[in-house]
């Protein structure tokens, strides 16, 4: 031993080099051999039961219930354009109307044409048409005396008491006790002012029924005007002889309502008595010789109501409750028909459109509750919406197909959503509680089935490949299982292939 020690020292000395080599493949060799063996710590968790919540979540766009593009179905010079842009319309009101009086003169010629041929009709079954059609047009000249007496009684009389009475600002000047009878009055004024603005434009045409109806409401408007004006006393700012002036209006108004009911009635019952007969003589008579007569009343009648078409053509009435968001049309231009007149939105309805991928649409269905935030306003302001509509048909955005849902504002009228505002949803698909579930990064995928590592009860080293069904994957980062584990089993948290 004295001999070897001295030559590996000489040797160690005369060759560095090949000295630091050796020690350093041994120190490999070593780290191979013994330090190859430990095993890995890996973390581990019970199977338990937990409540999961699905969700898909996504972005999307506000956007108006209705938005609509108005036009004139025919062509012509604009003679009157009633609203500007940001105004707020309601159903039915007038909003333009082109040069129209030779389809005012055709209308009017096709009815005296009708009234022609209903005279040639005599006797008999004639006689009684005949004077059902006298009656017909007794009442339809009531209905449009009606109309006169009642845009008298409005607009003559009671509207002296109002500032902008034939808008939907429309405020009554003098001051009552009573606001809420105050607050009825006011937006009584313009409910009523739509009225006689359709009453206007349809004429004697007009429904009996519905003159009945708008006479019925304007009378309850002018009475509340009329338990108003009861209500005053006098002051130093109103003055008793002003006083008896708004009691003498009203008492006007109510006079020519009361005339007008009157009038209606009269020619109401006589215009029913008049068909009465004229069904009691259609039954009588079997014979069929005055079929080409009628067919001639018939066909003038026709005339009539094909003129009036022609008529409503040149006018344009809102067809929704809406804002005013841009008016092409001007006075005195020409408009071709089909051209963009003006355009509307409907007010305070809102959806939200988004575009949901191919892999998640499977989970939504109509009737799905999502929680909402706008930009506009933060990730801590919440709005409740619902899935209504789903498109069947994709869309191809970038190259991916995609599905329109569409989804509604639960609170209706809330002022603070605007068309364009961008929406971030999530929406609940599904919701289970109490269910066996694992982390999901625990779960891995091979050959087209899904695996955990169950830790071997017999062997805690060990662990046993294990097939699972998995079912909703929650935000919480659990997936259910649907098969293949039990609750209190063990397995590795993750795994990496």
């Amino acid at each position: 031993m004295k001999r070897i020690f001295p030559k590996i020292k000489s040797f160690v000395l005369k060759n560095k080099w090949w000295t630091a080599l050796i020690v350093l493949i041994v120190i490999i060799l070593l780290f191979m051999i013994f330090g190859g063996k430990k095993t890995p710590i890996v973390e581990s968790v019970i199977v338990e039961k937990h409540n999961l919540v699905e969700e898909v979540s996504t972005t999307g766009n506000v956007k108006p219930l209705s938005d609509l593009d108005l036009s004139f179905e025919t062509s012509g010079q604009v003679s009157r354009v009633a609203v500007s842009i940001g105004d707020k319309v309601y159903q039915g009101e007038y909003l333009a109307s082109l040069s129209n009086a030779d389809l005012v003169a055709s209308v009017e010629q096709a009815k005296a044409g009708l009234k022609i041929a209903q005279a040639n009709l005599s006797s008999g079954l004639v006689t009684s048409k005949s004077s059902l059609n006298d009656a017909l047009v007794s009442l339809q000249s009531k209905i449009t005396d009606a109309y006169s007496k009642l845009d008298d009684a409005i607009r003559n009389n009671v509207d002296q008491l109002f500032t902008n009475p034939r808008t939907s600002n429309a405020k009554i000047t003098i001051a009552l006790n009573n606001s809420q009878l105050e607050n009825d009055i006011n937006t009584s004024r313009y409910q009523v002012e739509l009225s006689l603005n359709d009453w206007d434009i349809k004429g004697s045409s007009l429904p009996v029924d519905t003159a009945y109806s708008y006479l019925d409401q304007i009378k309850t408007f002018v009475d509340k005007v009329a338990l108003g004006v009861n209500s005053l006393t006098t002051s130093s700012n109103l003055p008793q002889t002003t006083i008896d002036g708004y009691k003498a209006a009203v008492s006007g108004a109510r006079a020519s309502i009361a005339l007008a009911y009157s009038n209606l009635n009269t020619a109401n019952t006589a215009y029913n008595s008049a068909k009465i007969n004229y069904d009691l003589n259609i039954s009588e008579n079997s014979s069929g010789t005055m079929s080409v007569q009628e067919a001639t009343v018939e066909q003038a009648q026709a005339n009539v109501d094909a003129a009036q078409a022609r008529l409503n053509q040149s006018i344009i009435v809102s067809p929704i409750n809406g804002v005013i968001t841009n008016v092409n049309a001007k006075v005195g231009q020409t408009m071709q028909s089909g051209l963009t007149a003006i355009s509307i939105i409907s007010l305070g309805q809102y959806d939200i459109e988004s575009y949901i991928p191919e892999v998640d649409i499977a989970k939504i269905k109509i009737g799905n509750i999502a929680t909402t935030t706008l930009d506009a306003y933060g990730s801590d302001t919440f709005f409740q919406t619902s899935v209504i509509k789903i498109d069947p048909g994709e869309t191809i955005i970038g190259g991916v197909p995609t599905y329109k849902v569409t989804l509604k504002f639960t609170s209706a009228n809330d002022t603070r959503i605007k068309s364009g505002m961008t929406a971030n949803l999530d929406i609940l698909t599904e919701q289970k509680n109490d269910v066996i579930s694992v982390p999901s990064r625990s779960v891995y995928s091979m050959d087209s089935a899904k695996y955990v590592k169950l830790v071997d009860p017999k062997d805690k080293n060990k662990t046993i490949e294990t097939k699972v069904i998995t079912g909703i994957r929650s935000v919480d980062g659990y997936v259910e299982i649907v098969s293949g584990l039990k609750e209190g089993d063990i397995i590795l948290a993750s795994y990496n292939l």
